[in-house]
């Protein structure tokens, strides 16, 4: 009986172990995909003339669009900076993501860093989405601000993504505080045994 439970722990041990390893390599995939994404981003609305061979060319404010060769150097660059913004915390939630299945691969479910990784990925899932509601407005503002005064635009939306990211974030932390509680009080069970 004790075999047959430790061979069917040990089963789910290595499959929690095989989806983590998959899980890591997905996401460490999606790092470079990201990057050259981003480089691409970033040339396209610096130079225009980039955006004729990326295919992005204009940003859309509201309904309309704008095309980024009627934008002043400086409101591409202000743009450049919000786009490198939102990389660097999607390349920071990600990284801690392929953080994590790298501890859960090594089956550190209840280690003090683990915990520390789901907090910090909640947190990274939350800042995107903070970042991303407050970018919007920012960027048609930057992208109108050649308008006259009356014309310019503040677009706020919220879409599906901002509140699933803050959604996750925000479950990433409850367990991750969870899972701390749980792993102090299986500690001072071990100690009065």
């Amino acid at each position: 009986m004790i075999h047959h439970v430790t061979s069917t722990r040990s089963r789910r041990l290595q499959r929690i172990q095989l989806g983590a390893r998959l899980m890591k390599w997905a996401v460490s995939a999606c790092v470079p995909v990201l990057i050259i994404l981003t480089a691409l981003l970033v040339l396209s609305v610096l130079f225009p003339q980039v955006a004729a061979l990326t295919g992005e060319q204009t940003i859309s404010i509201g309904d309309s669009e704008r095309a980024f060769a009627d934008l002043s150097l400086v409101q591409r660059s202000a743009l450049t900076i919000l786009a490198l913004c939102m990389f660097t915390l999607s390349f920071g939630a990600l990284w801690t993501l392929r953080s994590l299945c790298l501890q859960f691969q090594a089956l550190e479910f209840f280690s003090a860093r683990s915990l520390k990784t789901v907090v910090s990925l909640g947190t990274w899932l939350i800042c995107c989405a903070l970042f991303e509601f407050a970018s919007d407005p920012l960027a048609s503002l930057i992208v109108t601000l050649d308008y006259p005064a009356g014309e310019r635009i503040i677009d706020v939306t919220v879409d599906g993504g901002e509140i699933f990211s803050m959604s996750l974030g925000a479950l990433l932390l409850l367990f991750g505080w969870i899972m701390s509680e749980a792993a102090l009080l299986a500690e001072e069970n071990r100690q009065i045994i």
